[in-house]
């Protein structure tokens, strides 16, 4: 035997031993524990900016009924996550280790169920708890959002056994309801996805009372929650200091926005700014992202079709879009991945993915390759394919990598510069509100001009001083 033959023979032993010793189990921890290192690592440099800072202030000063029966129609959302961060900082734990523990927590339990309790691929369990939103944007920062994809996990762990054990589901539900406005809107299409497949099959909503008591109790939650978060009468909209400024993109460019543009830009294209999707308009970049979002679409399509899931997931998409359409922003697209993630699960839980899986045509396509290149050439460009979507599904990790160098390198936000200068010049005694934008006078419309007059940046307080003006 010639010695390559030997040393071909002792790698091809070596690599079986990695890979018998490398069982999904063991893969599985090593993913959850590298993705718990990092994003405490980088946590340890991140500065809360003031949307995290805010969540906070909430949960510290605010009396329990308060908390949960006021603020909501002022924030937007339900007091869940204040509720979380109360216990901490009504405890004087010290801000920033309180409230990073608690999302730490929350960004651990999301990636725990993806990599022990759904059945996605083995690629995208290792990959996706490093991409962008779920690692950077959703674990590093503390907001609501981990919990958030975290419970429309457990909504897609449960999705298959919804009508034998009707509570698991509609508790996910509940939770997904109490993490986020949004919830409501996702849970809400959810459920009535499953009232219609059961109507239709039984012909019957009270033949299971579990699942018909189960789902009484789920939508007197969510009328709780949406009374609860309804805008009060003096609420400060935060569009307001866009508005006056820009001009919204009329509702079927939002629409078109929301099919073409934010599948890719969740994953795989970063077009567009941060900003809200009503300010975003027709431009040539969409023929790119819109490339890119149909190969999203039509497999997922495809996928959840065989497994009769394409009204769940088309149907809850398209009613998203319709909500979201006035008040979505880029740094929510990790719901949207959330999302697909879920519904990915909800297909994989039905069936595993497998080359049963590809249409005819493409079968057919690809015994005629075969065929004509000979299947060694063919295992080759298989391979080179195999290549391609790897690297691709590796954007957005490397979006992650470079967010977590410059937050470690440079400043998040200015809050601790704000600190910092309200003590040197001894102003703890004022009182201070921050805004998202600044508008100059030379550019306001006459509207915002006359609100800003009438002390509508003040939130219509006569003793504070504007700067929004000048």
């Amino acid at each position: 035997m010639s010695s390559a033959t030997v040393a071909a023979t002792d790698n091809r032993t070596r690599c079986d031993a990695i890979r018998h010793w490398l069982s999904p189990h063991r893969l599985h921890c090593i993913v959850l524990a590298a993705y718990v290192i990092v994003v405490a690592t980088v946590m340890c440099f991140h500065e809360p900016w003031f949307d995290e800072a805010q969540a906070w202030l909430i949960a510290r000063d605010c009396s329990w009924r308060e908390m949960i029966l006021e603020r909501p129609h002022y924030e937007g959302h339900p007091p869940l996550w204040w509720m979380m961060l109360a216990a901490p900082a009504k405890l004087g734990v010290p801000y920033e280790i309180g409230l990073k523990s608690i999302n730490l927590t929350c960004a651990t339990l999301m990636i725990w169920l993806l990599e022990f309790k759904t059945k996605l691929p083995e690629p995208f369990k290792v990959i996706l708890p490093f991409s962008y939103f779920l690692c950077y944007q959703y674990g590093v920062t503390s907001r609501p959002y981990a919990l958030m994809v975290a419970a429309m996990l457990l909504v897609a762990i449960n999705w298959k056994t919804r009508d034998e054990k009707p509570w698991r589901e509609a508790l996910s539900m509940m939770l997904l309801c109490l993490t986020s406005s949004y919830g409501l809107v996702i849970a809400g299409m959810f459920a009535a996805n499953w009232v219609v497949r059961f109507v239709w099959q039984e012909h019957s909503l009270i033949r299971n009372r579990r699942r018909f008591i189960a789902l009484l109790a789920l939508l007197a939650a969510a009328m709780a929650i949406l009374i609860d978060v309804m805008p009060a009468k003096d609420v400060y909209s935060g569009n307001f200091d866009i508005s006056g400024m820009t001009q919204p993109a009329p509702l079927w460019i939002q629409i078109c926005n929301s099919w073409l543009l934010l599948p890719a830009e969740a994953l795989f294209t970063s077009t567009v700014s941060d900003t809200n999707l009503v300010f975003i308009g027709l431009s040539p970049t969409l023929l790119y992202t819109g490339t890119v979002s149909c190969l999203m679409w039509a497999p997922l399509i495809h996928i959840s079709r065989r497994r009769h899931n394409a009204m769940l997931l088309l149907s809850s998409y398209t009613v998203m879009c319709l909500v979201f359409a006035q008040h979505f922003s880029m740094h929510h697209l990790g719901i949207l991945l959330g999302f697909f993630i879920a519904v990915l699960a909800i297909d994989c839980d039905e069936r595993r993915i497998s080359t049963d899986d590809w249409p005819a045509w493409c079968i057919t396509m690809a015994d005629r390759f075969i065929g004509k290149l000979g299947a060694r050439k063919a295992r080759n460009y298989l391979i080179m394919l195999k290549a391609l979507a790897l690297g691709a599904m590796l954007i957005s990790v490397y979006w992650t990598i470079n967010a977590s160098i410059c937050d470690i390198r440079y400043e998040y936000s200015s809050s601790r510069t704000v600190a910092s200068f309200i003590k040197t010049n001894h102003l703890e005694q004022y009182r201070w509100m921050a805004g998202w934008t600044r508008i100059n006078s030379m550019n306001a419309s006459p509207d915002v001009k006359a609100r800003i007059n009438q002390g509508g940046y003040c939130a219509n307080g006569k003793d504070c001083i504007d700067y929004t003006y000048g």
